[in-house]
C-alpha cells in the first residue's frame, strides 16, 4: 500500500526486501528510506532481519532521512516495539526518523488507507520531495 501510494504521488520507487539488501549502507542510496518491519511477539525484531540489524549498528547513517512502518498484535505489552527499537537504533547511528512510525494491527485492511496516505504524505512533505517521474 504504501509503495502503490508513493507511485501515485510521482515517485519514483525502488522496492527491495530487507533481507536481500547486500549491504545495510544501501540504504543510504536514496533521498528518503522507508523500512516496513513486523515485531515478533513481544517487541523483538524477526530473526531474519538481525543481520541487518547488526550492520546498521555499525553503520553512520550520516543523517539520512528514513521513514518507519510495521506490523504487530495488540495482545502484547510492546504493540509493534521491533519499530520503536528500529527508531532508536537509526537515530543513535547519526540517521533521522521522518515522523511516527506507523503501526499497524496484523496486516493493513481497507480501514488503514486514510492513515497509509497521510503518513506518506507526511513524510514526503516532511522532506520537500518533489515528484520525480
Amino acid at each position: 500500500m504504501i509503495a502503490e501510494e508513493l507511485k501515485g504521488q510521482n515517485h519514483d520507487v525502488c522496492l527491495e526486501d530487507f533481507m536481500s539488501v547486500q549491504s545495510a549502507s544501501e540504504l543510504l542510496n536514496y533521498d528518503l528510506t522507508f523500512i516496513g518491519m513486523y515485531t515478533w511477539e513481544d517487541g523483538d525484531y524477526p530473526d531474519e532481519c538481525l543481520d541487518m540489524i547488526e550492520e546498521i549498528e555499525q553503520l553512520d547513517l550520516e543523517k539520512h532521512p528514513f521513514v518507519i512502518f510495521g506490523s504487530g498484535n495488540t495482545s502484547y505489552p510492546e504493540f509493534c516495539g521491533a519499530l520503536d527499537q528500529l527508531q532508536r537504533l537509526i537515530e543513535e547511528q547519526g540517521g533521522t526518523v521522518v515522523g511516527d512510525p506507523l503501526k499497524i494491527e496484523f496486516n493493513p485492511e481497507p480501514a488503514d488507507e486514510a492513515d497509509i496516505k497521510r503518513f506518506v504524505s507526511e513524510a514526503l512533505m516532511s522532506q520537500d520531495l518533489k515528484e520525480s517521474c
